[in-house]
């Protein structure tokens, strides 16, 4: 639920006619005067030139009309041609500029992520997307597919709560469930510690698709990390590998279910094929606790070391390498 970045040639493809009927409405309210005149002159020329492909010299154009009056229009057409042209400062400058005249305004604030996202600016860009999101399923409230990106951003931003609340209203406004929807509001209760919820939920999630793989693999973890119901959870994730044969974070949990049952040969199988596919702080921790468990602490200490280089803050994998320092 990362934000995309969007490049100079295909993100500004339809900048030229984006804008074009603000000032059509505008022109007809205007009085006669010759500022004004000048200013939708100058506004069609850059149009114009914008429809030629002629980014430059539409942007001197729309200059030219924002001296008159630089409306809504001319400020959506600036920063649009700024960002075209890889202005992307001078792009920002006008959009924040126009949301503080309009803060209404759908597409200037679309276009303001854009350029965030291009920036890198993933904060200030997810800021923008939320406001987007949350006017528009205030404008319409039964439209699931918004709060379902609303969910993803809240997911992106680590706000798990929030994306907690807008994933139940999916569900409550869906009458048919899904999946796919009922397995990520369980992984969401994960991040949250709510496990009871969580299995609640993958429970849930089976009896809709017996055969969803990432449901299969997330049940079989959690019964393997609670030591718990293991022959339930490696008839769950066998299902997962079979469904999915090179998934590494499934091979991965058949690895761990064979650790807490005993079965350290088909561990170290399973572990290790995960690790050929999959580079991961948590497989090398596995490794590590596997090894430890099969006396070759040199190795647990290697595949440990692994872990905390991929992840730094894993305060019990440090812990664990501290106590096996001071044997």
């Amino acid at each position: 639920m990362k934000l995309k970045e969007f490049g100079k040639s295909s993100m500004w493809a339809l900048a030229p006619v984006f804008f074009l009927f603000f000032y059509v409405g505008a022109a007809s309210a205007m009085n006669p005067h010759e500022e004004q005149t000048k200013s939708i002159s100058a506004y069609a020329m850059g149009v114009i030139h914008d429809l030629n492909g002629d980014t430059e010299n539409a942007i001197s154009a729309y200059e030219r009309s924002a001296k008159y009056k630089k409306s809504i229009a001319v400020r959506l057409r600036l920063g649009a041609d700024y960002a075209r042209l890889g202005k992307l400062d001078e792009a920002a400058k006008e959009l924040e500029s126009l949301l503080k005249e309009d803060p209404q305004n759908v597409q200037g604030r679309y276009l303001l992520a854009l350029i965030y996202t291009t920036k890198k600016e993933y904060d200030k860009a997810s800021k923008e997307y939320e406001k987007i999101l949350t006017s528009l399923s205030k404008a319409d409230p039964q439209n699931i597919e918004i709060y379902g990106f609303l969910a993803q951003l809240y997911y992106s931003q680590k706000k798990y709560d929030k994306a907690i609340q807008e994933f139940e209203t999916v569900l409550s406004l869906n009458p048919t469930e899904n999946a796919d929807l009922v397995y990520l509001l369980g992984s969401l209760y994960l991040e949250v510690k709510n496990r009871d919820k969580a299995l609640e939920l993958f429970l849930r999630a089976l009896k809709i698709d017996p055969n969803h793989d990432e449901t299969l693999n997330s049940l079989g973890y959690l019964y393997a990390e609670d030591g718990t119901r293991l022959d339930e959870a490696l008839k769950f994730v066998q299902r997962a590998v079979e469904i999915s044969p090179t998934n590494g974070a499934y091979l991965d949990s058949l690895g761990w279910v064979y650790f807490k049952k005993g079965d350290y040969t088909k561990a170290l199988e399973y572990l290790t094929r995960a690790d050929s596919l999959l580079k991961d702080p948590v497989i090398y921790e596995h490794l590590g606790d596997l090894y430890f468990k099969m006396g070759e602490k040199d190795t647990a200490k290697k595949f440990w070391k692994l872990s905390i280089g991929l992840e730094p803050n894993q305060a019990h994998v440090t812990q664990k390498l501290q106590a096996l320092d001071s044997l």
